[in-house]
């Protein structure tokens, strides 16, 4: 078994991944493994802009390029300091797909992705409440297009803790997880220059 120290849950709004990511720290115990992602950071901001972006779909008043680097920064020190990672992301562009490579190719982590039907995205956006169709629609059709991943499951009928279940000796019993670098071949980012993170 690799010493895995980062796993990398990817899908669009609404498939899921915060509560596998639940579940999968549920399930990985003795280890301790710390749940992270961007909106860790967007909760930071104050309630009005984080209200104006997720409701009205209004990001203007939101630097996301640089929460975006704040997010991958901070994933260096908690993994630098000793730490385990589950991190979910939405990546809906070529662009943000070739960042979090760049950021943290040398972490070489598991990838998942989730997908999910669309009528049951939508009946989730709804009843959570803190997102946009719109947005969950973007999710929906961009998510995946830019990724190989180790591990591609549908969460439109299973719980995650089902799929945390599932997933977990699949994780801890393989000797390897090659997609990172498929991802970096597909991507033609090679072995970039890592950007620095200082603490």
């Amino acid at each position: 078994m690799q010493d895995i120290r980062l796993i990398v849950v990817e899908g669009g709004s609404g498939t899921g991944k915060s509560s596998l990511a639940r579940s999968l720290q549920e399930r990985l115990q003795p280890q301790q493994w710390l749940h992270f992602s961007i909106d860790t950071l967007l909760y930071c901001l104050p309630p009005s802009v984080l209200d104006m972006a997720n409701q009205r779909n209004d990001w203007s008043a939101v630097d996301q390029n640089a929460i975006t680097r704040s997010a991958y920064g901070c994933l260096h020190t908690l993994i630098d300091h000793g730490h385990r990672v589950i991190f979910d992301c939405v990546l809906m562009t070529e662009r943000s797909a070739r960042e979090l490579l760049t950021a943290l190719q040398s972490y070489r982590p598991v990838l998942v992705r989730l997908t999910c039907s669309w009528h049951e995205i939508e009946r989730r956006t709804i009843a959570r409440g803190d997102r946009t169709i719109e947005e969950a629609r973007r999710g929906f059709e961009t998510s995946g297009l830019f990724l190989n991943v180790d591990y591609e499951i549908d969460t439109t009928h299973r719980s995650s803790a089902e799929i945390a279940e599932s997933l977990v000796p699949l994780i801890v019993g393989s000797s390897s997880h090659d997609a990172w670098q498929r991802s970096l071949d597909r991507l033609d980012t090679g072995s970039v220059q890592q950007p620095s993170y200082d603490p």
